[in-house]
């Protein structure tokens, strides 16, 4: 699950820091490479028919329609992270439970959730706005029409304090809200899919709400217009990896597809993941960002061109994100990484984090992490030698 991804964002090097010394201080100038490959090795994960991997390409297909809240409202700018909502065993969340119980007798073939605030997590609950925007894709018109409304009747079922809204301009979508609660949910059919939202407001103004929610459902469906659903019969084909990103990155895990740990992000959904979304879309189209693909502690860019990888290196290593980085002793004789060290440990992340390095390549720029100096280095340095052979 991918709440807050600016868990693979960069944090602040400071000035790059180059050194000539030999990693480990022997002055040795052969590459240390450590326990890792520094070849590039090809898998399998794309040549053969999966259900599972078609349902997470479908996924990520649906995260680059998912609209971003701040077009619904400006003050919606804060990016309270994305995730892909369904994998081999159904759905996976964040909805609620009436919900993934029902949704346990369907086929969901794909689904994405893109969350946002008027404030970060760690602000003060008071005084908030929310949105929550999902996509459900299910095989066919007809069971995408009933799931949403047996998601709705689970609501009713679930608490008897909802009531029946209706939006004048959508007439056919499914709405609910507590009186003196501030917040509405909605559920609206559209082809296979089901758009669902939870929108909240300060006040408890219906008013106000039904127009967040029907501004909400106009964009999406604006969004949704040229998107085509994958057949059921063509999932298992999709591809996860069509320009072959992954194994430009070091092996250090299996080459199985998964949101978190092997997979490839457009712009587009790249951003649902950020701190701010639409100014980080934006931002990335401008530095020339084509991609991104995790693999497991590692992560890398996909630019435009070398000028554009050179300039987006510059952006990782000066960003500020929490923790913040500083300089530290790099890898020898290799001037295209940046290393740094953590300021303080990564409490919100289960990963690795404590040690980072940024690698440019040509339009490639890749970024490794570890919990061990010496380790990060040697990443770094195999990472680095991927790269060479796409130069």
């Amino acid at each position: 699950m991918r709440f807050k991804l600016d868990r693979w964002a960069v944090a602040a090097f400071g000035s790059t820091l180059l050194v000539t010394a030999g990693c480990g201080g022997n002055g040795s100038t052969a590459p240390d490479y450590g326990p890792y490959p520094h070849e590039r090795i090809d898998g399998d994960y794309d040549t053969r028919p999966s259900l599972a991997r078609g349902l997470l390409v479908e996924s990520l297909r649906l995260g680059e329609r998912v609209l971003y809240a701040s077009s619904v409202d400006p003050d919606l700018k804060v990016g309270r992270g994305s995730t892909v909502l369904v994998d081999y065993e159904g759905v996976t969340g964040p909805n609620s439970g009436p919900h993934h119980r029902v949704l346990d007798r369907y086929q969901v073939t794909g689904g994405f959730s893109a969350l946002a605030a008027n404030k970060p997590y760690d602000a003060a609950e008071t005084s908030k706005k929310f949105l929550m925007v999902s996509l459900l894709a299910f095989p066919d018109e007809q069971t995408a029409t009933a799931a949403a409304g047996d998601m709705e009747r689970s609501d009713f079922e679930f608490n008897s304090d909802n009531v029946p809204v209706t939006l004048d301009a959508y007439p056919e979508a499914l709405n609910h809200w507590r009186p003196g609660v501030p917040t509405v949910g909605s559920l609206l059919q559209w082809k296979s899919l089901v758009i669902q939202v939870f929108a909240e407001r300060e006040e408890a103004d219906l008013g106000a709400l039904t127009e967040m929610v029907t501004s909400t459902l106009r964009q999406q469906l604006a969004a949704l217009e040229t998107f085509t659903p994958t057949p059921v019969s063509e999932l298992a084909s999709l591809r996860l990896d069509p320009d072959g990103l992954l194994p430009l990155l070091v092996k250090t895990g299996d080459y199985t597809p998964d949101d978190n740990d092997f997979s490839v992000y457009g712009v587009h959904t790249y951003a649902t993941t950020r701190d701010t979304p639409a100014v980080d879309f934006e931002a990335d189209q401008r530095r020339g960002l084509l991609a991104v693909a995790y693999s497991h502690n590692k992560v890398l860019y996909r630019l435009r061109d070398a000028g554009g990888a050179t300039d987006f290196a510059s952006y990782l290593t000066g960003a500020h994100t929490t923790p913040e980085y500083v300089p530290m002793r790099g890898v020898a004789h290799r001037r295209g990484i940046t290393c740094g060290q953590a300021t303080q440990p990564a409490t919100q992340r289960i990963a690795a984090r404590r040690f980072r390095c940024v690698i440019t390549s040509g339009a490639y720029v890749a970024v490794v992490y570890s919990n061990v100096d010496t380790d990060v280095r040697q990443l770094a340095a195999a990472q680095d030698s991927v790269l060479a052979e796409k130069r």
